[in-house]
């Protein structure tokens, strides 16, 4: 039996100055209580939960690091109850994949997870992430660095925005700095990602209670890797693509071209720029996501445990850590 020792170097991040700068915000919408009522009725009918507040939604753009630590642009929504007489807990949300950059609740208001939040007593936070929303990036799917800089540094945009009332600007709302992380599938991902980096930088702006993660890629070198390279029909064939591609870029792992058959190669340098849906990138694909890549790369990548692409999955996996805050899986 072969044993592989990996050589980790772990480096210690910096925030810098910018991060979490307000840069803009933007008002979407706003529904008196007895609205979201009724829209909480047609969803759920007898078991709708009880609205308790009117609730406002802003859209927010602020500063960010990309995944090489270069200063950007991302946005992301604020929704809250309007009252005064409470300070209310943060619930982060983070989405599942998204591939259309207008997608995103920062273009589209709320919806009826961030009504039923708002009303019943929390912030709502929703990070678009980089390349969707404001933000023209690649989307950098599946990179732990860029997934938890985005949701943390829009928390800390939002206490900009709630302290602002001393300005021109006023929010009928104060944060009680309690915060809890949510998200589903990529959003899993990445609550988890901000979930770590709060606790690995010792960043104590804010009182994490608990992450809930669900059905998260967190295995990317192991499980992952197994479920993508195998021979197997899967049922949203693009997720492959649409994590090699900026893994590729990103690491500077050399061309699609280099790892991609020739006609894929040339649609997946436009396929990813944030104007097409992952259901019309599905029906370009074969069911088998695997027969997108170059026969070579599927034969050197299977035989060879230090393959650079292998190494960079490795380097984002993030089950090997011991949280302090909860996390319910």
């Amino acid at each position: 039996m072969h044993k592989y020792i990996y050589f980790i170097i772990l480096s210690i991040s910096i925030i810098l100055p910018f991060q979490g700068e307000l840069i803009y915000h933007e008002f979407i919408e706003e529904f008196e209580v007895d609205e979201v009522q009724l829209m909480l009725d047609n969803e759920f009918g007898n078991l709708a939960p009880e609205a308790l507040y009117d609730v406002s939604m802003y859209k927010i753009v602020y500063n960010t690091i990309d995944p090489a630590g270069n200063e950007v642009i991302a946005s992301g929504v604020i929704g809250y109850p309007k009252n005064l007489n409470q300070a209310f807990p943060m619930i982060s949300w983070q989405h599942g994949t998204e591939v259309r950059r207008e997608s995103v609740s920062s273009n589209n208001g709320f919806n009826i997870l961030s009504l039923w939040l708002s009303t019943r007593g929390y912030i709502f936070l929703e990070p678009d992430y980089l390349g969707l929303g404001e933000s023209e990036l690649l989307h950098p799917y599946c990179l732990k660095d860029p997934s938890a800089w985005t949701t943390i540094d829009l928390i800390r945009s939002a206490q900009t925005f709630f302290e602002n009332e001393q300005g021109y600007f006023y929010y009928p709302i104060t944060s009680n700095n309690d915060l809890i992380l949510i998200g589903y599938s990529e959003g899993g991902y990445v609550s988890m990602a901000a979930h770590e980096m709060l606790e690995s930088q010792n960043l104590n702006e804010f009182n994490l209670l608990a992450s809930f993660p669900m059905a998260g890629p967190y295995d990317l070198s192991g499980v992952m890797v197994d479920l993508m390279f195998n021979f197997e029909p899967y049922g949203e064939p693009y997720y492959l693509p649409y994590v090699l591609v900026p893994y590729i870029n990103y690491y500077q792992l050399g061309t699609l071209s280099e790892y991609f058959l020739p006609e894929y190669a040339e649609m997946f340098e436009y396929l990813f720029n944030g104007e097409y849906s992952g259901s019309y990138i599905n029906s370009i694909m074969p069911n088998i996501p695997i027969q997108v890549l170059l026969p070579s790369v599927i034969e050197d990548f299977s035989n060879n445990q230090y393959h650079p692409l292998r190494l960079k999955l490795f380097e984002n996996n993030l089950w090997d850590w011991s949280p302090n805050a909860d996390i319910h899986l």
